[in-house]
C-alpha cells in the first residue's frame, strides 16, 4: 500500500474512522481487509494492508482483538462480500467475536440456514446470549418483553428491567 496512511482524528467514532476508510481506500478494499481480519488471515499489523486505527484498533492487543476489529468494520462498512465468514466466526473462541459477528449479521441480515445462531442463545456468556436473542428478534430493550429463558418480566426497583 505504499506509506502508511493514518485518520487525522484517529480518537472519533469506528463508524466515522470506517467511512473514512471507505472514502479513502474504497468500500470493497475495505471489506476485503475487515473480512481477513475477522478470518485471522490479515493481522492488526499488516503492512499490505491499512492502519488498523481507520477501524478504531491499536497494535500490541491479544490477536482476538483484530478479529473484533475486522467484524466491527463489517458492521459499520458492510455488508460483507462473504457472508459465509461471519456464521463461522460465530464458533470463534473469543466472545467478543461472537458478540460483534452477531451484531453484524443482525445489521446486514445475513441468512442462518443451518441455525447456528439459536444454539448461541445458551452460550456461556451473557453478552453472547443476549444478542443471539435480538439477532432472532427478542427485544431486551423492550420493557414489556420477558425473559426468553423463563418467559418472566425482569424487575428492578419496580420498573421492568432487561437481562
Amino acid at each position: 500500500m505504499g506509506e502508511p496512511v493514518h485518520p487525522a482524528t484517529p480518537g472519533a467514532l469506528p463508524k466515522d474512522l470506517a467511512a473514512q476508510a471507505v472514502e479513502l481506500f474504497g468500500r470493497e478494499h475495505v471489506v476485503l481487509w475487515c473480512e481477513g481480519l475477522l478470518a485471522g488471515r490479515t493481522q492488526a499489523g499488516d503492512p499490505g494492508w491499512p492502519d488498523i486505527a481507520w477501524l478504531g484498533g491499536t497494535t500490541g492487543w491479544a490477536d482476538y482483538w483484530g478479529r473484533v476489529w475486522g467484524a466491527r468494520g463489517l458492521l459499520h462498512v458492510g455488508p460483507p462480500a462473504h457472508p459465509a465468514m461471519l456464521l463461522r466466526a460465530l464458533s470463534d473462541d473469543s466472545w467478543r467475536v461472537r458478540e460483534m459477528s452477531l451484531k453484524v449479521i443482525r445489521r446486514h441480515g445475513i441468512d442462518d440456514p443451518d441455525g447456528i445462531i439459536d444454539r448461541l442463545v445458551d452460550d456461556p456468556v451473557e453478552r453472547v446470549r443476549v444478542q443471539a436473542w435480538t439477532t432472532l428478534g427478542w427485544n431486551p430493550d423492550a420493557h414489556d418483553a420477558a425473559y426468553p429463558e423463563t418467559g418472566e418480566i425482569g424487575m428492578m426497583g419496580g420498573e421492568p428491567s432487561r437481562p
